[in-house]
């Protein structure tokens, strides 16, 4: 029974025959196959068309299928309609078909393996049975140099030019073998003489007899990967090199802690022979000081993947500290799938010593800079002893603490500052613990020679409740040569200062000496000063009392003698003068005379003391006085008082008349100024005077070393003895400008 489908083997109507030559075997037989290579494609020969589904079993090509489509309706529908040809002539066209197909097909796949083998990237070539070169591909001609022209027809040996051919030739190895030689290395000299190194891999070729009939050979230049290899070794040894000669500990663990790799710094770090004896005796966990710190370095290294400057203390073989940095990097082993660590760790134990160090010597320059700022911003020495005593007891990490001061005059010494200990009772009389050094420092002021630290000693004082403090450890503080102080620290039986702390106590002692000194100095400077305004100000007082009291009298006694004068030359003229014209013009002369003295009389009581104001006030007193002088000199004045609604106090108009005076009297005399121009502004809480002309100016530098600037030094006193200030600015052909401020309150303006 034929394998066709039951499909193909129905008889074709007429209808069906007569389309036959327009419509596809699928479509003529109604073919359910939609896999078949032909199937919804246009008609075609699908006897000529390989592996189709035709049958019940699929076939390669048309010798096997002759057989099924012989009994196929549709081929001898095919085949019968070719009239003019019989049914053999018409089965032996679609064999020729068939053939010339078939070594089409075998022609493009000969030609598709010679395309492949030329484009490999590898050297190839074959041989006959005399290893006769018999195939040669474009990579065998660029690594050996030959043409395959020249190379078709030579003996293998001769185109590879190694004298292994001669002794040890792969082929015949091959063939006295039995079977294929992989991988072997060896150099070829190529034609242009270079050396190529290369790897080679030959089979030899054999009939069904088992008679040799050729060779293959498969040959790579290997010289870039010779050159990696040698590159990666270089690499391996300097890192090698490194890895040993690293100064820092170079590491490699596993999960479980194993040391896996540890360079010989860190061998000798941690106290050990060699790194086989660190290795089996060491673990990772057991490296830490402390266990919890291995936990937290996983933690975060799991977590993140990596990490630096994990800062952490190990330990030694003998149980030393030893403070590290670790920057590590978490990986999975390529070749066992492990996870693993590497890193590098830093010893920083002598840079931590060091930064302890400089720790100390920070916190003994932060509390002489405290000390410096509480002197810088008030000079008061109970203030300056507080802040100097708490930083102290802060940096020491005490709580209780004194500064006690020795009083030269008393020869005692006196609790003035203290922090956590109770009040001193009413005598504050301070015991010493060596009667001898109380004596020393006390009664005979013995001198010290200056040292960066004196020997510590104990005192203890009686508190208010009546009670005897605990002993206080003291440093001394001096000042060029003497004791004028000394720190107490109630210390716990528990702790004892260390070396740094006791250099810090001398150098705090020596510097807070001569601050103690200058505070003292200071405030006896402070109280100096106080006297010298008290005494400038009762001179000011004195003064314009004076000024007033010389006013008067010009005014009221060599008036009235001027007058008196007037009166007794007007009767000798009544008596005399009409009959004597020379004694008459002699009295008109003296009553001339009498008229100017009279009236530089009231200019000079005017200027010491004007009544215009008392009378009216500031503004207008100066308006009068600007005026005289603009009759009497060439010099422009402009003049200005801005935001007074009322007058001032008596005692400030007159400062600022004197202000205004003594500026238009420097002009004047000194400036050669063309103008003049006077402000005085009140703006709360101020009153600025400003004083400024366009004349020759002067050198500031020489103002109280010469007598001219006696009016700007009594200037200055006057503002500072209201509270304000006083500024002189002026350079030679620049003029001068004066600039005065005096604080004032609403409540002190007059209404």
């Amino acid at each position: 029974m034929s394998s066709l489908l039951e499909s193909h083997l129905v008889n074709l109507s007429l209808k069906q025959k007569a389309t036959i030559d327009r419509q596809a075997c699928w479509e003529t037989l109604s073919c359910a196959k939609v896999l078949c290579s032909v199937h919804g494609k246009p008609k075609t020969d699908c006897w000529l068309t390989p592996r189709t589904h035709c049958s019940t079993f699929i076939v390669k090509n048309l010798s096997e299928k002759i057989p099924t489509c012989l009994t196929c309706s549709y081929f001898k529908a095919r085949g019968g309609q070719q009239n003019s040809r019989n049914w053999n002539q018409f089965i032996a066209d679609q064999l020729h078909i068939y053939n010339v197909n078939a070594l089409e097909r075998m022609y493009h796949k000969e030609e598709s393996f010679i395309e492949i083998l030329n484009r490999i990237p590898d050297g190839l070539f074959t041989t006959d049975k005399e290893w006769r070169i018999t195939y040669f591909n474009p990579a065998a001609e660029k690594i050996t140099g030959f043409s395959a022209y020249d190379a078709i027809g030579m003996y293998c040996k001769d185109v590879f030019k190694n004298s292994i051919c001669e002794s040890d030739c792969a082929l015949k190895r091959a063939v006295a073998e039995g079977h294929d030689i992989h991988n072997r290395e060896y150099s070829i000299t190529n034609i242009d003489g270079k050396k190529v190194p290369i790897i080679c891999s030959t089979s030899a070729f054999t009939d069904k007899s088992g008679q040799v009939t050729g060779g293959v050979e498969i040959f790579k230049d290997i010289f870039e990967i010779k050159r990696l290899q040698e590159e990666v070794s270089s690499r391996e040894r300097k890192y090698r090199r490194i890895f040993e000669g690293s100064h820092d500990i170079i590491y490699t663990t596993n999960q479980s802690g194993q040391i896996l790799d540890m360079n010989i710094a860190g061998v000798r770090a941690l106290g050990y022979s060699t790194k086989a004896e660190l290795i089996n005796s060491l673990s990772a966990p057991g490296m830490y000081r402390h266990t919890e710190d291995r936990k937290k370095f996983l933690a975060e290294i799991n977590r993140n993947g990596s990490v630096k400057d994990y800062e952490v203390d190990f330990i030694k073989r003998d149980n030393s500290p030893l403070h590290v940095l670790i920057s590590s990097r978490r990986y999975e082993n390529s070749e066992t799938g492990d996870i693993e660590y590497e890193g590098i760790i830093k010893d920083i134990t002598h840079r931590k010593e060091r930064e302890e160090v400089i720790k100390e010597r920070n916190r003994e320059l932060s509390i002489l800079n405290s000390v410096a700022v509480a002197v810088n911003n008030k000079m008061d020495l109970d203030h300056v002893l507080k802040v100097t005593l708490t930083d102290v007891l802060r940096v020491l990490r005490l709580k209780r603490g004194a500064i006690f001061l020795i009083d030269r005059d008393e020869k005692k010494a006196w609790l003035q500052a203290r922090s956590g200990l109770p009040r001193p009772d009413g005598r504050n009389h301070v015991v010493f613990k060596d009667d001898i050094l109380e004596r020393h420092m006390l009664i005979q002021e013995s001198p010290l020679t200056p040292k960066p630290t004196f020997p510590s000693f104990k005192v203890r004082y009686h508190s208010d409740n009546g009670k005897l403090v605990p002993w206080l450890l003291c440093f001394l503080i001096t000042f060029k040569g003497r004791g004028v102080g000394f720190f107490g620290f109630e210390i716990p039986a528990s702790r004892a200062l260390n070396r740094n702390e006791i250099h810090l106590m001398g150098s705090l002692g020596n510097f807070l000496g001569g601050t103690i000194e200058n505070a003292q100095l200071m405030k006896m400077i402070s109280q100096h000063r106080g006297e010298l305004r008290q005494l400038t100000e009762k001179l000011f007082q004195n003064q314009e009392e004076e000024r007033r009291r010389i006013a008067r009298e010009l005014h009221d006694e060599a008036g009235q003698s001027l007058t008196a004068i007037k009166l007794g030359l007007d009767r000798l003229e009544e008596r005399h003068g009409e009959d004597d014209t020379g004694l008459k013009s002699e009295i008109d002369e003296i009553r001339r005379m009498i008229k100017r003295t009279s009236s530089e009389i009231r200019h000079i009581s005017y200027h010491l003391h004007p009544t215009l104001l008392v009378d009216l006030g500031l503004e207008p007193a100066l308006k009068l006085y600007f005026k005289e002088i603009a009759t009497r000199s060439n010099l422009v004045v402009e003049f200005n008082m801005v935001g007074f609604d009322h007058r001032l106090d008596m005692d400030m108009e007159t400062i600022f008349y004197r202000f205004s005076q003594e500026a238009l009297t420097n002009t004047l005399k000194h400036s050669g100024a063309e103008n003049f121009r006077l402000s005085i502004i009140k703006s709360y809480p101020q009153i600025i005077f400003v004083a400024e002309d366009n004349g020759v100016g002067f050198d500031t530098q020489i103002v109280g070393k010469d007598k001219m600037s006696l009016g700007l030094l009594g200037m200055r006193e006057r503002a500072s003895y209201v509270d304000g200030t006083f500024q002189l600015r002026s350079q030679p052909g620049k003029g001068t400008r004066i600039r005065i401020q005096i604080p004032f309150s609403e409540e002190s303006d007059a209404d």
